[in-house]
């Protein structure tokens, strides 16, 4: 009788616990999915005879001021990984200021702008690269580190990798790796955990290694926002330039949210059999008006999609025509269902047939 009696009044506390902790899972679930990151790269700054790669003192001004005037949270790349693969809350509005190749232009013309709002930059660097003319030095990286800024692996040779063959591919990327994280450990005492890969090209087998070697995370050059369901080691960032750097693109693409990707199919960049090559994306449809989805090739409207609805949006995307450049990005947007909203994913392929 006596146990009946405790089976009696646990009974209600133990369903109590279950709806407690089950809405608890639920809610974290639905919070790490509304997480999202707009990270951006930039190159050179203030370097105007170089406009592919460069971005005017006075838009950087500008970009930094709109951060800070409407309350973003600046992150490292570091940071922001971090807590993107936590179950603790980001700020809705969140960003992250990257920087590839380590001109010396970043601590000239970059770094004061910065520390007006003390803001904190991710810098990649390729060893072989640092010291040289145009470039940080070793003492130069020490010192930004020291004021906090962070350091990633860039490669040592800045190299095509996926120019050889798949067994090549496997045996220069690591060879290439052991040296530049050879020279980090001399210079800095330590091997970064981040890496970017070296134009944006990577495959699967790249991304295996990093992890193997015990890297945390890996910066891709595709746009796009980082979000909870983003591949780690193939993290979305919008480059900024002289032509897509102006305040106001800018400012869009700060308040871009991710396109909800369950799914992609490939997950290798590579074009391997057919071009145009096809990618399929499956996407929650939660909060996503289908009527309106746009795709790109490379910013023109010059591709196929066909949209399944159900449970979820199955996008089937095609280029109208072969790709003919090295890299190429299928881009797709759209609206929210209230409209006052816009979502946004790219893919990159890699054509391995054409040079630069």
């Amino acid at each position: 009788m006596k146990s009946q009696k405790i089976k009696i009044i646990l009974l209600p506390l133990v369903l109590t616990l279950m709806v407690f902790f089950s809405g608890k899972i639920y809610l974290k679930a639905q919070n790490t999915n509304n997480k999202n990151i707009n990270c951006f790269v930039y190159h050179r700054f203030g370097e105007e005879d170089l406009p592919s790669t460069n971005i005017s003192i006075s838009t950087f001004k500008q970009q930094l001021k709109f951060l800070h005037d409407n309350n973003y949270t600046v992150l490292t790349l570091g940071e922001a990984s971090e807590r993107m693969k936590s179950n603790e809350n980001l700020p809705e509005k969140t960003a992250v200021l990257t920087v590839d190749d380590g001109y010396k232009s970043f601590k000239t013309a970059a770094v004061p702008l910065l520390d007006q709002y003390n803001y904190k930059a991710t810098i990649f660097v390729c060893t072989q690269y640092v010291g040289r003319s145009g470039y940080l030095s070793w003492d130069d990286i020490r010192s930004l580190e020291e004021e906090g800024h962070e350091f990633g692996n860039h490669s040592h040779s800045h190299e095509h990798f996926l120019n050889y063959s798949d067994s090549e591919t496997r045996e220069q990327f690591i060879d290439d790796l052991v040296k530049a994280e050879e020279i980090f450990r001399r210079e800095l005492g330590d091997t970064p955990d981040l890496y970017c890969y070296p134009y944006g090209e990577y495959n699967p087998d790249m991304q295996e290694i990093l992890k193997e070697r015990g890297y945390k995370a890996a910066a891709a050059q595709k746009s796009g926002v980082f979000f909870s369901g983003t591949d780690l080691f193939a993290i979305p960032r919008f480059p900024m330039t002289s032509t897509y750097g102006e305040i106001s693109r800018f400012q869009s693409k700060a308040g871009m949210k991710a396109l909800p990707v369950i799914k992609e199919v490939p997950g290798n960049p590579e074009i391997k059999d057919s071009n145009p090559p096809r990618l399929t994306l499956h996407v929650d449809s939660e909060k996503i008006n289908p009527n309106n989805i746009q795709c790109f090739v490379n910013g023109r409207r010059s591709c196929k999609i066909s949209i399944e609805e159900g449970s979820q949006l199955i996008l089937d995307i095609r280029s109208s025509e072969p790709l003919r450049t090295r890299r190429t990005l299928y881009t797709i947007t759209a609206p929210s269902k209230s409209g006052g909203q816009w979502y946004w994913y790219s893919h990159l392929w890699v054509n391995t047939q054409y040079g630069e």
